[in-house]
């Protein structure tokens, strides 16, 4: 190993000394360059040996080029370029081909390697590799893409374009990337001849036996020759060919007429074609069509969909099409024309009963957008909701919402249909949801904030879920009802601890109330500390922590040493070191957090 270091230190010595004699570098700088490339040396011939080592490497010497050629610029040297220049790349290269000979199962390398020859424009030794690196990782198709991209847009022969593509397609017959960029490629190299011929356009266009005609022959072979035409194939083949119109609508109306032939039984298809049309594609309609045509096409695919395929997700993907049409700010199409589209396929599906709960939701959200929505297609779309999900609340959600804003209904009718939904939904949806709406519908109504207090009851008279939401705010609205007079609070609060589980909010709620008062009641305040330690003393070590606290700042600090030995035998090993940790810092202020 030594002698391959030393070695290589008398190949740099040309290099040190080209950096003194044109005062690149001063002699503290090259003695560094001397001394990390020693270390990076040492490195990489160690027996083990790791790729961040090569990587580091070759980063420290593209770091130290880049430097030199700002030094140059800076000082208007150009001479010994060979000697310095050229000295460091032939290193980095080296590095490289060592790196990919020990690491060649890390597909990394190769890629860095390309992407350090693009930048340098090493175009011919870039293309050198790109036999080794498929033997290795031919089992990838990204790779064969690299290696067709390479020889595309790099090395400009299309030759191995064609030679990488068909061997990458006998490897991967299934990857649609491979056959998609090869026609992509094979019309952009159509559209170039189209755009450097001297001749008529419309001749260039029709002419036979040209190399335009070359490659669309070939484009056309590699499609035909293609097995796994799916939905998502003739996606990405279609927008890649709508780019390259009108050379390439042959093989686009082509496509589609397959694809409409092989698919008909696909919700997708249905709905790329319904979008083609949206986009008045050149390929799918003979002429050009004004937008507003386009839109009537669309809806006659979509119904010619619907008749073959009567389905929940046809009609959804419907809807996504004139929702996401209306969302636009598109005028070349009328207004009330999209609404109109919209409205009709959200009744067409709620009348064939093929209405996502999704789809249902947001028909309901944009009928009550509207100030005054009709009540009986509201109605009809809530029931129809209601009958086919029964376990989603949104759908009450969206009832209760209309009868408050829109209807403005007397609370009791409100009420009922809020029973009812609590009573419909199944025990596993959650129906807090519900009860909050109920609560910010009374506390909206300065008519009815007496009557929160009843409501109050009834929430925390229901299960747990309810109940420990509503205990605390419950306090808080006693405290507001009463004027800060805590009596009726404390009432409230004992009476809660006595005959319902409770939260631990709960008790730092009623803690804090205390602690607002002038003067605060200790006892009253260290029982809800003690409530707290009682109910949840054996898990949670900061109520220890609070209890103590407040012995300290406001009840009889002689009680902390008893805390302390409740908190010790009550706590399991692990909440006990936290509390004590925290205890320490609590019995002593003065002591220094680290």
């Amino acid at each position: 190993m030594s002698e391959l270091i030393e070695f290589r230190r008398e190949q740099t010595i040309r290099e040190y000394e080209c950096m003194k004699h044109l005062k690149l570098f001063t002699d503290q700088e090259v003695q560094s360059i001397k001394d990390k490339r020693n270390y990076h040396d040492y490195k990489i011939e160690r027996r083990t040996k790791k790729l961040a080592d090569f990587i580091n490497f070759i980063a420290y010497e593209c770091n130290l080029y880049e430097l030199l050629r700002q030094r140059r610029r800076r000082l208007h040297i150009d001479a010994e370029w060979v000697s310095l220049e050229k000295s460091i790349h032939n290193r980095i290269r080296v590095l490289y081909k060592r790196a990919m000979v020990r690491f060649a199962s890390d597909y990394r390398v190769w890629t860095h390697f390309l992407q350090y020859c693009k930048r340098r424009r090493f175009f011919t030794e870039g293309s050198r590799v790109l036999g080794q690196m498929l033997g290795y990782h031919g089992d990838k198709p990204k790779a064969w893409l690299c290696a067709i991209e390479w020889e595309y847009r790099q090395a400009k022969n299309m030759a191995r374009v064609k030679h990488y593509t068909l061997r990458g397609l006998q490897r991967h017959p299934e990857c649609r990337e491979l056959c998609v960029n090869f026609i992509k490629i094979q019309m952009e190299e159509a559209m170039r001849i189209v755009r450097k011929t001297e001749e008529d356009k419309k001749y260039a266009l029709t002419a036979d036996g040209t190399e335009k005609t070359k490659a669309l022959k070939t484009a056309h072979l590699v499609y035909k020759n293609f097995e796994h035409k799916d939905v998502a194939f003739f996606g990405e083949l279609l927008q890649v060919l709508k780019k390259y119109g009108p050379v390439s609508n042959k093989l686009a109306k082509q496509a589609i007429t397959e694809m409409r032939s092989l698919l008909a039984d696909k919700e997708e298809m249905w709905h790329l074609l319904a979008n083609l049309v949206l986009e008045s594609s050149e390929f799918v309609a003979e002429e050009s069509a004004k937008p507003a045509e386009a839109l009537e096409k669309c809806l006659e695919i979509y119904q010619e969909a619907l008749d073959r395929l009567p389905t929940k997700k046809m009609h959804s993907l419907c809807i996504d099409t004139l929702l996401e049409l209306n969302s636009t700010e598109d005028q070349t199409i009328d207004q009330k024309s999209k609404r109109k589209a919209l409205a009709n396929a959200f009744k067409r599906a709620l009348v064939a009963d093929l209405l996502e709960q999704e789809k249902m939701l947001q028909y309901l959200k944009l009928l009550l957008h509207n100030n005054s929505p009709k009540e009986e297609q509201v109605m009809s779309v809530i029931n129809k909701g209601l009958e086919q999900y029964p376990a989603c609340i949104e759908i009450w959600q969206s009832y209760m919402r209309y009868l408050m804003i829109h209807k403005d209904v007397a609370v009791d009718e409100l009420d009922a249909v809020f029973r009812k939904a609590i009573t419909s939904l199944p025990e596993r949806v959650s129906r807090l949801p519900l009860w909050k709406m109920l609560f910010h519908y009374y506390g909206n109504r300065a008519d009815l904030f007496g009557s929160m207090e009843q409501l109050f009851r009834r929430a925390i008279d229901q299960g747990p879920e309810i109940s420990h939401h509503f205990q605390p705010l419950f306090l808080d609205y006693l405290m507001l009802k009463g004027k800060n007079d805590i009596t009726k609070v404390r009432a409230e609060y004992q009476r809660m601890v006595k005959n319902y589980t409770t939260t631990l909010d709960l008790h730092r709620k009623m803690a804090n109330l205390e602690a607002t008062q002038t003067p605060p009641d200790v006892n009253e305040w260290r029982q809800c500390h003690e409530n707290a330690t009682q109910f949840y003393g054996k898990t949670e070590p900061t109520v220890w922590l609070q209890y103590a606290q407040f012995e300290r700042d406001h009840g009889k600090p002689q009680h902390m040493q008893s805390l302390y030995e409740r908190a010790k035998a009550a706590l399991d090993e692990e909440s006990f070191a936290t509390f004590m940790t925290e205890y320490e810092l609590i019995r002593n202020p003065y002591i220094v957090r680290y």
